[in-house]
Order: C-alpha cells, then sequence, then structure tokens
C-alpha cells in the first residue's frame, strides 16, 4: 500500500508558530482517523513542546480526504510572552507528499512483479560465430510501469541472457528509487520553509 506524509511545518516563525504545530498535529490525526484513514505516529522535528514540523504518516484512499486541509492553517491566540498588544494571529504550513521506497535498504535489489514484464527473444547480432547467428539467444525485457527496456546478448544462452537482463533492469529500478527518493526529500524541505500567511484554509482556537 503505498503511504503518504503529511507535513505540517513552522517555516522559520517564532515560538508561537511552534506551539500551534505540536497542537495542530494530534488535532489533524484525530480528524482525518474520523474521515477514515489509517494514521501512523506522529514524528516531530525539535523540541517536543514546540517542534519546527510535525509528519503524520497516512495510509488510504488520501488524496480526497486531505485535499481541503492542505494549505495555510490560522491560530487566534494571544501570546503569554508578548503582552496586550502583541500579534495573535500565527501561521503554519501543511503539505501532503507521497512516501518513496525506501533509498537506504541494505540491498539495491528490487522485486520485480513478472505481471509487470515482457519478455522476447532475438538473435543475437555481432561477432561470435555461427552459434550467435543462428539461435535466439538474446533476450529484451520491457518493464511496462518504468518504461524501461533491456536488452542482454553477451552470453551464450538465452537463459544466461534472461538473468542478465532481470538483473540490468533490478539496478536501473533501484537507480530510479533513490532518485525519486532524493526528489521528495527536496521536496520536503522546500515546503519546511514555507509558509504562505493569509487566506488560511483553517483556523483554530487552541488554548495555550
Amino acid at each position: 500500500m503505498t503511504t503518504h506524509s503529511l507535513q505540517i511545518t513552522s517555516g522559520v516563525g517564532p515560538v508561537e508558530v511552534r506551539w500551534f504545530v505540536a497542537r495542530l498535529a494530534p488535532a489533524l490525526a484525530a480528524l482525518l482517523r474520523e474521515r477514515g484513514l489509517e494514521v501512523g505516529a506522529i514524528s516531530t522535528h525539535g523540541d517536543a513542546e514546540a517542534p519546527d514540523s510535525a509528519t503524520l504518516t497516512l495510509a488510504g484512499d488520501v488524496s480526497p480526504r486531505v485535499a481541503d486541509l492542505l494549505g495555510t492553517h490560522a491560530w487566534i491566540c494571544r501570546s503569554p510572552t508578548r503582552g496586550r498588544n502583541g500579534r495573535k494571529r500565527w501561521f503554519v504550513g501543511v503539505s501532503l507528499h507521497a512516501d518513496a521506497p525506501d533509498a537506504h535498504s541494505a540491498s539495491d535489489a528490487v522485486r520485480i512483479d513478472p505481471a509487470d514484464l515482457d519478455i522476447r527473444t532475438c538473435r543475437s547480432g555481432g561477432a561470435g560465430g555461427q552459434h550467435v547467428n543462428t539461435t535466439d539467444s538474446a533476450v529484451i525485457v520491457f518493464h511496462r510501469p518504468s518504461g524501461l527496456r533491456v536488452r542482454s546478448e553477451g552470453e551464450r544462452s538465452q537463459h544466461a541472457n534472461r538473468s542478465a537482463a532481470l538483473a540490468r533492469l533490478g539496478q536501473l529500478l533501484a537507480a530510479a528509487r533513490r532518485d525519486e527518493a532524493a526528489r521528495a526529500e527536496a521536496a520536503r524541505r522546500r515546503m519546511h520553509t514555507r509558509v504562505v500567511r493569509g487566506e488560511p484554509v483553517r483556523v483554530w482556537t487552541f488554548e495555550i
């Protein structure tokens, strides 16, 4: 099952914004559970009482259930540290990210579903003598979900070429998985410091 991460970020806001993050994370978790989503543990970055960001791991039909929660959230609360004239509206950003497969697994092996493959044989080309020119020993493997295509003809047998092609396909898919994870992490880091103030999608009135 594909999982997603709902990120709540304070951006570079003051401590009041981080207080808001700490209160908003469990509130959103409870709301999303009511909407039928499976919500995993809440992880935080920074101080537990005033984290810089919080992340909820979600499973299920995520997008339609979180669409109205994405964007800026506002908290109306007068800060106890700023006096009566201090600011009382604080903003955080909420964004959704699809979780990429683990880019740091111990092995580069990728499970390949045989149902996703089109495999055909053909005659090997180039030098190699009569055996190469007269037998269908070359193998072409096409992985439909990714669009990757691998041809192997360097081995003498069809079985060996098939094994080589599948091994190479696994390496390419592992590299694509690492690239996907790196892009996802970069997107999260960009969103971590980006909070658009004004026009919030939801306003909260938590007590301190």
